[in-house]
């Protein structure tokens, strides 16, 4: 019984951790994501002023450093390996549910792309880069004027209790004749957490040159960085739709499995005007199509709850938007 307590005394800080982070995914209270931050820290801080104790300062200093490099070693080696710089990252939102979770922690892996390509040429693209640009028209619930209103995530920003109304001023399913590059809509089914089954509007395909890329299980997972000037921030882990070979240079169109629309659509700005606000992006600030150097690998493995403990460090500690619905993919 001694041995036990000993163990369970030299070890309780660890436990602790252990604990809070069961906690954690057991209530999704904030209280102990923080708690378990500051038990990573203080516990860090502890052993190092302990072993400065027993060991002097420059020992304890010199063991610090060895177990850097150590870290940093394994973590080149396995970049190496794996064939890219990065080759661990953690899920921080709920934007790929249910296949990843927020807390996930993901191994990656570099190479090719699993994920279906079109060839444009470069005026092609310029065009086509252009009309990616999407704006939504979000207001009352109710038909009007040959709008019909449909429940929609993006309407929830900042514009309460309003519904989607138009894509980019049009109905919303009123369709394009654009071969060149349009966005097919449709309706989605989300689930919510108390079992709520919400009719919403999502991005079913694109059309490109006529042809139309779908939403895929097949196609790859991948980790990237956005471009400079972007809405996204940091490393975003999203499901490839098409891969554009743009006269050799190429391009890759991205989507959150749980996102209704494509991530070159996310709106950067609102504006409103009566009743209805108006959410769009422009050349100022913008998600744009991803370029090869931009993506960090394709995930490969899946470790469920180890990412959570990088997510507590760096500062999120809050469930983000997102995390109460899925949406529900036909199989």
């Amino acid at each position: 019984m001694e041995r036990y307590e000993k163990i369970f005394r030299d070890n309780a800080g660890y436990l602790a951790i252990i604990l809070l982070l069961v906690l954690y995914i057991l209530t999704k209270l904030s209280l102990f994501a923080l708690l378990c931050a500051i038990s990573i820290v203080a516990i860090f801080a502890y052993e190092t002023y302990e072993g400065a104790k027993r060991r002097g300062w420059k020992n304890e200093l010199g063991e610090i450093i060895i177990a850097v490099v150590v870290g940093v070693v394994i973590w080149y080696g396995a970049g190496f390996l794996l064939g890219t710089a990065a080759p661990l990252d953690a899920v921080v939102s709920c934007s790929m549910l249910p296949n990843l979770d927020r807390g996930d922690m993901v191994l990656l892996k570099g190479g090719e792309i699993s994920v279906p390509t079109v060839e444009v040429t470069a005026l092609e693209w310029e065009q086509i880069e252009v009309r990616m640009r999407t704006n939504y028209t979000c207001g009352p619930c109710e038909e009007a004027a040959g709008y019909k209103p449909y429940n929609f995530s993006i309407c929830g920003i900042s514009c309460e209790d309003s519904c989607l109304l138009a894509i980019d001023g049009k109905p919303v399913f009123s369709g394009s004749a654009d071969t060149l590059f349009s966005y097919n809509y449709g309706v989605c089914k989300l689930r919510s957490a108390d079992g709520e089954i919400i009719n919403s509007v999502c991005v079913r395909s694109v059309t490109i040159k006529g042809k139309a890329f779908e939403e895929s299980a097949g196609n790859d997972v991948v980790v990237y960085e956005p471009r400079r000037g972007s809405i996204f921030v940091g490393s975003t882990i999203h499901r490839t739709l098409a891969r554009v070979s743009v006269e050799g240079k190429i391009y890759y169109l991205i989507k959150g499995d749980n996102n209704e629309v494509l991530d070159v659509q996310a709106p950067a700005y609102r504006s409103i005007a009566g009743n209805t606000c108006i959410f769009y992006a422009n050349s100022t600030r913008e998600n744009r199509p991803v370029p090869q150097e931009n993506i960090n690998g394709k995930v490969i493995v899946r470790i469920p709850y180890m990412g959570y403990l990088k997510l507590f460090l760096w500062g999120y500690i809050e469930n983000p938007a997102g995390c109460n619905t899925v949406i529900e993919h036909n199989t």
